[in-house]
């Protein structure tokens, strides 16, 4: 049980590590590609825009709830036998833009949507958000299920 622990949290690690990569390395070429154009544009707030204040106080906030997303996330992914990659996409996008944060005061944004403009960190952390909700989704009426038919047995 130890080992499956373990690998489990390597991998997630080495998920979170290749975000953080990917992320920085793609906002790095998207400020060198566009050669006097405002790309990559830097976003201060969090959340589409809707959370916004002071940088330090936003990089204080990212590490308070990434430590209890962590938490949490483990606790859940190995209740209900969710890989902890979809949590390590959340994390490693969420380190990624506080990466930003420190350094430049805000998110570096490049990729263009219909909706906003985004950037790596904030694909995988709406991919890890969504894949973790679907899992839970589909994993916990399972779970409650066989549960009651142990008890009913």
């Amino acid at each position: 049980m130890r080992t499956h622990r373990s690998a489990r949290r390597a991998t997630g690690l080495l998920v979170a590590a290749a975000v953080v990569s990917v992320d920085q390395l793609t906002k790095l070429a998207a400020a060198h590609g566009h050669a006097g154009s405002p790309w990559p544009a830097r976003n201060p707030a969090y959340a589409f825009g809707v959370i916004g204040g002071a940088a330090p106080l936003l990089i204080a906030g990212a590490v308070a709830v990434l430590a209890a997303f962590v938490l949490v996330a483990d606790a859940l992914t190995l209740r209900f036998g969710i890989s902890l990659a979809l949590p390590a996409l959340v994390a490693g996008g969420t380190i990624g833009n506080t990466l930003d944060r420190i350094q430049f005061g805000a998110a570096r944004d490049f990729i263009v949507t219909p909706w906003a403009i985004v950037n790596v960190a904030d694909l995988a952390v709406a991919t890890g958000l969504l894949g973790l909700v679907v899992a839970l989704l589909v994993r916990m009426p399972r779970r409650h299920a066989s549960a009651t038919a142990s008890a009913a047995a």
